[in-house]
């Protein structure tokens, strides 16, 4: 049985511009910790049009592949899922993602990453996958397990958040 969705998940379009920066002004808090380079690219209106316009072209080149989570009900952006640090040659890519606060609970993201997944395999042979994450984030822990990723490693100090020691992080692998 097919199990019908309450979200959408697609490219980011030009028209995503305000409920793209409406995500990020509204969780700002929740993103600074762990998205901060994108929290960042997205301050403004004109700077959330600019990063949607480079997603586009990044989708163009296949280098990195943006999808917005939209709701159905009203219309809006929960969130994103980004696959990145897409190796062609190797058949490699890692996930990112974030989810407003109001969202958060459903499992919406687990969803998009397995969707998403489908995608890069089919379309562009990618058949292992990363997510990289704090040992204390257990919803991208969660996301991650749900999916079947299993833990590899403790990458140490992988991330540096903004004036902060760099922190170990987590290596979750799927191969498909």
């Amino acid at each position: 049985m097919i199990q019908e969705t309450e979200f959408d998940i697609t490219f980011l379009k030009a028209e995503d511009s305000e409920n793209l920066y409406q995500l990020f002004k509204e969780n700002k808090s929740i993103f600074q910790e762990y998205f901060p380079v994108t929290l960042s690219q997205n301050k403004t209106k004109a700077a959330t049009a600019e990063y949607i316009a480079e997603k586009q072209k990044e989708e163009c080149d296949k280098t990195e592949f943006t999808f917005a989570i939209h709701t159905k009900v009203h219309p809006e952006i929960a969130g994103l899922v980004i696959l990145k640090e897409i190796d062609i040659e190797n058949k490699e890519a890692e996930f990112a993602f974030c989810l407003s606060k109001r969202f958060q609970g459903r499992g919406w993201v687990a969803q998009a990453v397995s969707q998403i997944i489908d995608f890069a395999f089919v379309n562009h042979h990618i058949s292992t996958f990363k997510i990289i994450t704090h040992k204390s984030n257990l919803k991208s822990i969660a996301v991650a397990e749900q999916n079947g990723f299993k833990w590899i490693k403790t990458l140490e100090k992988e991330f540096k958040p903004a004036q902060e020691k760099a922190r170990d992080m987590e290596l979750y692998l799927l191969k498909k």
